[in-house]
């Protein structure tokens, strides 16, 4: 079965993908119809959702179960976010699924779809928007939007305006979040590799090994955005966000509700000046209003009305937060030692993958175009190395002829 397969499902009658596999039925139990490669696959794409494809395959082909595997992402950024107004019943509908997503917002549309429910993030020790922890939380339906909502109170999820209440949600499911550090011994620490082991020998899941090449060395594109006129730093003054002082649902529901506001308020403003290249007149008394007047002032000072996109500053914007967008470009001997603890974990993983997917990241300037080719080719060969893989597939380069 390919992906033009995963067609339309309505909630409560069988998923294209089902087949013979119940809705519900524990992956152990399904496991036993499930098909191995006889070697292990491996997807390199340039974008990160571009993966989703190559999974759904994989479910459809029943390599891995329609419900209940294990996803471990290495990468500098969670990629946890939820598509904003994405109807959740897009999950089941492949075409209004893939253009909906984007590189921060593909994990939790699969979670919520049943496809994975432990998600494992492997992080650098530079990136900080969601320290090392164990954790467990809800996704599903809001009763209300329509869209999909976890109530998970991490500042991640706060700031983006996710959370909803557990009431408040339908169709829900629980997942399992495990944050880890590897890479630690760049800061004369050690990586907890039994930790790290015990977390995915529990279950008897299929694995799916992700890995984002902007792991082991990351660049923040924003922080060179506008460069003359000192963009990002203004930005993080106009979307500042304070997270709740107590995790408490009254209060946390107000910081959401008051971020919301915020996003809402500065879209509409750089929306207009994107369409009419001035400011709205009706917002004139508004702080945020004053900030980004004060902001395009500047931004005029060094460019040129025709240089400056603001809806892409919009959205830069929508990237400060507490802890902001990891920017750590390693040196060679960084490198180096990344490699090495990326090996020590993969000699400590209890069960082989079923599939491994990776993403490039380097058009968009996550990854280091200069040292992309050095961090694909090491990671190739330690893969290699360790599992009995099958040639890649080089999606990325019908992405690069496009």
């Amino acid at each position: 079965m390919d992906r033009s397969m995963y067609g339309k499902f309505v909630p409560g009658t069988l998923h294209p993908y089902q087949c013979s596999i119940k809705r519900g039925t524990p992956p152990g139990c399904a496991s036993q119809n499930l098909k191995l490669h006889k070697k292990i696959p491996i997807y390199i794409v340039e974008n990160h959702h571009d993966v989703i494809p190559f999974i759904y395959r994989n479910i459809g082909s029943k390599h891995l179960p329609l419900e209940g595997s294990i996803l471990i992402h290495f990468d500098s950024h969670p990629d946890m976010l939820i598509p904003t107004n994405m109807p959740a019943d897009d999950v089941f509908d492949k075409e209004k699924l893939y253009k909906s997503l984007d590189i921060a917002n593909w994990i939790m549309p699969a979670v919520y779809a049943g496809h994975f429910d432990h998600v494992i993030w492997i992080k650098p020790p530079w990136a900080h928007q969601i320290e090392d922890s164990s954790q467990s939380f809800n996704i599903g339906k809001d009763k209300v939007e329509g869209t999909i909502r976890l109530d998970c109170k991490e500042t991640y999820f706060l700031s983006e305006c996710l959370y909803s209440n557990l009431r408040d949600l339908e169709n829900v499911k629980m997942v399992k979040l495990d944050v880890f550090t590897l890479g630690n011994t760049l800061q004369n620490l050690s990586d907890d590799l039994n930790k790290l082991r015990s977390s995915i020998s529990k279950s008897d899941a299929r694995v799916v090994l992700d890995i984002d090449l902007d792991f082991f060395s990351t660049g923040n594109p924003f922080n060179r955005m506008y460069e003359k006129a000192d963009l990002y730093n203004q930005l993080k003054d106009i979307y500042f966000y304070k997270p709740p002082e107590e995790k408490k649902d009254n209060i946390i529901s107000e910081v959401v509700n008051k971020r919301k506001m915020q996003i809402s308020q500065l879209y509409n403003i750089f929306k207009y000046l994107n369409d009419n290249r001035r400011m709205p007149e009706e917002d004139q008394l508004s702080e945020l209003w004053k900030k980004v007047d004060s902001m395009r002032n500047i931004m005029l000072s060094h460019y040129g009305d025709d240089e400056i996109d603001w809806l892409l500053i919009h959205d830069a914007g929508c990237t400060c937060d507490e802890s902001g967008l990891p920017d750590h470009i390693s040196t060679i001997e960084e490198l180096q030692v990344l490699f090495s603890c990326f090996k020590n974990f993969l000699d400590v993983l209890p069960k082989n993958p079923t599939v491994i997917t990776i993403s490039r990241s380097t058009e968009d300037d996550y990854t280091p175009f200069e040292n992309v080719e050095l961090i694909q080719n090491k990671v190739l060969e330690l893969l290699n190395e360790t599992f009995q893989c099958d040639e890649p597939v080089l999606d990325y380069l019908s992405t690069i002829s496009n």
